[in-house]
């Protein structure tokens, strides 16, 4: 059983090398790499293990217990003949005694007596007494007597004590001949008178009388003591056999546990540490380690098509992650490419349309004035969104170094910067900020709260009086931030896909802007790991909110 389960539980460890065979430690048990036992092992589920594995020890169980059945029957034998042997025949024994002392208390009758009537009946009396007292002998030799029943002539043999069994046989064969004797007197009785001499009348009978009933008495009580003694013996074996039940269940009971630490070894060795070496590599695929490999298993059980899988889907996966890296570079190279060559001409175009604009400003023409303002301020315009398409693109393939920054200096410049910016009465903007620190990267952070802020100034600048917060809390697990307006609101419908690229709610003639603002936004939260979200109401102002998840320094 321990070469099997140790063939179970080295069949199933891991290689730990490319070089090692899968099987080298199962060699030694099994003999050779591709003996049946293991071929046939390889091929089992899990559950089919787990049952075989619980079958065995459910075989075992069953025998264990039948071994302890067998010793407990044993023990059980010797107090079932306790209660029938040693009980019944030291009452067997009384009882003889008692007919004995009877019966010499009538033959004293009868020898004192005169001969009356009553003489025949005292006669049969004895004789019947007699009777009793012969077949009580009888039931004990048949019942009672050690040497009579094999297990206890084999216990007494194996102690040493068969002179118990010999002495019992002697005493029994002395009871019958007193019994004999005595016999013999009950039938002399009849023709014992008074008038005979002393040596052959009734003081000589009354004599023989107590010399015979005197041995049958001290054969009783040597019967008695002999019966003791092999009770006696009968407890030491018994006693025996209750120590070694005792010693066997605690066997039974280290074997099981050992057994089922084994069994516990080889679930954790088939199935825990597998599975915690798949999750850790697949956890360091998930945060994009393409260089790690999946150990091959041997066996051809669950983990072993998990491993398998998670194999070919890592291969699938990195040749997709390299022609997708590929793929954003030449995009990106793209990118820039378009956008250099398309502000070249888009400054031409902004340059002539501004110097055509300054020759024919005295001009009566409105209408020209008119399409040359238009060419100049879309030329502008889709300047501002090919520099905000540049920034959103960058920031994307950015992997942003986190720090623990200064975040209440941070508001600070940021509002003192749109005021120097701000041309007339522009709405006022009051930061509320609890703590001062924040963990994250500044300078996206700060991009991503000026926009918030720019949003807030442009569709709050129609409100009476329009007004601006800044605030935030820190909750367990992440910190918030928020900026609050009293604008104009934004739909149920449009929450959604307002932080989307190029997404636009109002026309450009209502209000300036490239649509690529919060989509920055919710780039540089998906960057933090954190979350973007905003709480509108069409007339009533907006409430944007950024959580960053709470992390240490």
């Amino acid at each position: 059983m321990i070469v099997f389960l140790s063939s179970i539980l080295s069949l199933n460890e891991p290689p730990r090398s490319r070089h090692r065979h899968p099987d080298a430690e199962l060699l030694p048990v099994l003999g050779c790499p591709d003996s049946p036992a293991s071929s046939v092992l390889h091929r089992l589920t899990i559950g089919q293990k787990l049952l075989l594995f619980f079958g065995v020890l459910l075989a075992l169980l069953a025998l264990s217990m039948a071994g302890l059945l067998f010793y407990l029957s044993r023990v059980n034998s010797y107090v079932h003949r306790h209660q029938i042997n040693t009980i019944p025949g030291v009452v067997t024994a009384a009882e003889i005694q008692q007919h004995v002392f009877r019966m010499h208390t009538l033959a004293h009758r009868l020898l004192d007596a005169q001969p009356s009537p009553e003489r025949p009946a005292m006669l049969a009396r004895l004789e019947a007494l007699e009777a009793r007292i012969r077949a009580s002998t009888e039931v004990y030799r048949d019942a009672h007597a050690a040497g009579r029943h094999p297990t206890l002539r084999d216990m007494l043999t194996a102690h040493g004590r068969a002179d118990l069994i010999e002495q019992e046989e002697a005493i029994l064969t002395g009871l019958a001949a007193g019994l004999d004797r005595m016999t013999d007197l009950r039938r002399r009785l009849p023709a014992v008178s008074h008038g005979i001499p002393l040596s052959e009348g009734p003081s000589a009978m009354a004599a023989e009388l107590e010399r015979t009933t005197g041995d049958i008495e001290r054969s009783i009580g040597a019967l008695i003591e002999v019966h003791r003694r092999i009770d006696e013996e009968m407890k030491l074996e018994g006693d025996r056999l209750v120590g070694e039940a005792g010693i066997i269940v605690l066997v039974l009971a280290v074997v099981f546990g050992l057994l089922i630490l084994g069994v516990f070894l080889a679930m954790k060795r088939l199935v825990a540490r597998p599975l915690e070496g798949l999750a850790s590599t697949a956890d360091r695929v998930a945060h994009h380690d393409l260089t790690v490999q999946f150990e091959p298993w041997p066996s051809k059980d669950e983990v072993g098509r998990l491993a398998d899988s998670l194999s070919a889907m890592l291969t699938n996966l990195r040749d997709r992650s390299t022609a997708l890296v590929r793929k954003t570079k030449e995009l990106e190279a793209f990118t820039y490419s378009v956008a250099h060559d398309l502000k070249g001409p888009l400054r031409e175009i902004e340059g002539f349309s501004s110097l055509l604009e300054k020759r024919f400003a005295d001009s009566a023409d409105q209408e020209v004035r008119h399409h040359l303002d238009v060419i100049r301020r879309s030329s502008l315009r889709l300047t501002v969104m090919i520099d905000a398409l540049l920034k959103y693109s960058r920031l994307e393939q950015q992997t942003l170094p986190m720090t623990r920054f200064n975040l209440a200096e941070m508001l600070a410049h940021l509002v003192a910067e749109r005021q120097q910016r701000s041309t007339g009465e522009g709405p006022a903007v009051r930061v509320d900020m609890p703590f001062p620190d924040l963990y994250g990267e500044p300078v996206s952070v700060r991009q991503a709260l000026q926009n918030l802020l720019d949003n807030a100034v442009k569709f709050s600048r129609l409100a009476s009086p329009p007004l601006v917060v800044i605030g935030g809390r820190r909750t367990p697990g992440e910190t918030l931030l928020w900026v609050r307006d009293n604008g104009i609101g934004i739909d149920a419908k449009d929450q959604e896909r307002m932080f989307g690229l190029f997404e636009r709610m109002h026309e450009p003639s209502d209000y300036e802007g490239t649509g690529v603002g919060l989509a920055i936004v919710k780039l540089v939260m998906d960057k933090h790991g954190g979350r973007v979200w905003v709480e509108s109401t069409p007339g009533q102002g907006s409430t944007f909110y950024l959580a960053f998840p709470e992390r240490h320094s």
